[in-house]
């Protein structure tokens, strides 16, 4: 099956941690797991990650505080916020980090389209990235700049 992305799964329930991350693996994505935001944060500056599915009520640093630390940093994964917390609770999360919300006890059909979703806006970003810089080259002039150019004779002729 074909990797669908890499995501990081935050939770500190681990059954819970557990069964997303069968699910993920099950739609194709490659997945790390952290117990809490203090270890997902560690895992994020280590290695990047295209989505990252949060819970919000954990130990040592929450989803919360994770999703807002990952609004300062350049390159972050899109967030999906797995919750049963109500509506006014999710008013002091940072709406344009969290591309989702899933509600728990959760569907796994609901799972799994938040992720493909997720994975779409990643694709669609990357390509617009490409295409706006002007510096990324097509991969056959990448090719023939790699080429030796022909020796060059420098006598004169006589």
């Amino acid at each position: 099956m074909e990797k669908k992305g890499r995501l990081l799964v935050v939770d500190d329930d681990h059954a819970i941690r557990k069964l997303l991350e069968r699910i993920a693996q099950r739609a194709g994505f490659e997945v790390e797991t952290a117990k809490d935001g203090a270890d997902a944060l560690e895992m994020i500056e280590a290695s990047d990650y295209d989505i990252a599915l949060v819970d919000l009520m954990m130990p040592r640093l929450s989803g919360y505080e994770l999703v807002q630390r990952l609004s300062t940093r350049e390159r972050r994964p899109v967030v999906i916020v797995a919750t049963a917390l109500t509506n006014s609770d999710l008013a002091t999360v940072d709406d344009t980090m969290v591309r989702h919300v899933i509600r728990k006890p959760f569907d796994v059909q609901a799972v799994v389209t938040a992720l493909v979703e997720a994975m779409q806006a990643v694709a669609a970003k990357s390509a617009m990235l490409t295409v706006a810089d002007p510096t990324t080259k097509p991969a056959e002039e990448e090719k023939a700049d790699e080429e030796e150019p022909p020796p060059v004779n420098l006598r004169a002729p006589c």
